[in-house]
């Protein structure tokens, strides 16, 4: 698959970007904190026999410079905007937003909401989930939690994807941050634009564990974003869905492409599971 790879200038930074395919309405993906580009090579390469698909390493990730703001999710969110100036993207655009992506998709459709056609969040974040799953996460989350900084100092640049310490640990920071009242889309904000909601498996235990519930309804809160909306459970892949189940991210996007071109809702093709979170 033809793809042209680049930097291009976005306020002080200058940023990895890759262009897959060509047509409309383009496709773009917003990786996770701690993730790269490269790992959603495979869907964009699959997605880009039908459109064009834009897979980028914002700041400080990858060959992408060193962040010079605060990486807050609007300082990303403008971020991107830029990228999309600077590569000469059409706009509206499907946005694809995978965990702390979610976050700065959001943040991209409350400023600019106009371009925005569609989007599909992949075991999104939600802002002030902190607060939330808490008291009710593992000891390994909790510990991991607890030394995420200290890890950013120690670890390579290499485990860290090539990001500059200093930028990720201001990116963590700013996401912790977040409370509810930090959300920048109220319920119905994309009013019938499609929007798809994947959510990790959870687990092959009959006893659904509480922080998998709380994640479900955070992921559920998102799916009434819009009125044109589905939310499937993967019946197989942890929190990187992309890795674990391409193909259902693939035909997720699939979904709200043919729905922003069509005009029509969003067929669910893909067999929804029983929600745990209401079976007694």
């Amino acid at each position: 698959m033809d793809s042209r790879a680049t930097h291009v200038e976005a306020g002080p930074h200058r940023i990895s970007t890759t262009i897959f395919g060509s047509g409309e309405p383009a496709v773009i993906i917003e990786p996770a904190f701690g993730g790269n580009a490269e790992s959603w090579r495979e869907v964009a390469e699959t997605l880009a026999k039908e459109t064009t698909v834009v897979t980028y390493d914002r700041a400080a990730y990858g060959s992408s410079s060193r962040a010079l703001d605060n990486r807050t999710p609007g300082d990303i969110a403008r971020n991107l905007h830029e990228v999309l100036d600077a590569a000469a993207i059409a706009r509206p655009v499907v946005l694809v937003g995978h965990s702390a992506g979610g976050v700065h998709t959001r943040a991209f459709t409350g400023l600019y909401d106009t371009e925005v056609a569609g989007m599909v969040l992949v075991d999104s974040s939600t802002e002030g989930q902190t607060q939330i799953l808490r008291d009710c996460l593992p000891w390994r989350d909790r510990l991991f939690e607890a030394v995420t900084l200290p890890l950013l100092i120690a670890v390579s640049r290499k485990i860290r994807s090539g990001a500059d310490r200093r930028s990720m640990m201001r990116e963590h920071r700013a996401l912790k941050r977040l409370t509810a009242a930090d959300q920048p889309l109220a319920k119905r904000a994309l009013g019938n634009r499609p929007l798809m909601v994947l959510t990790r498996s959870p687990g092959s235990s009959d006893a659904i564990p509480e922080d998998w519930r709380r994640w479900h309804r955070l992921n559920a809160n998102l799916a009434q974003l819009s009125a044109n909306s589905r939310h499937i459970i993967a019946d197989r892949a942890g929190h990187y869905i992309h890795d674990d189940d391409p193909g259902l991210v693939i035909a997720a996007i699939k979904d709200v492409l043919h729905s922003v071109r069509t005009g029509n809702q969003l067929d669910d093709v893909t067999p929804t599971r029983t929600d745990p979170s209401t079976t007694g």
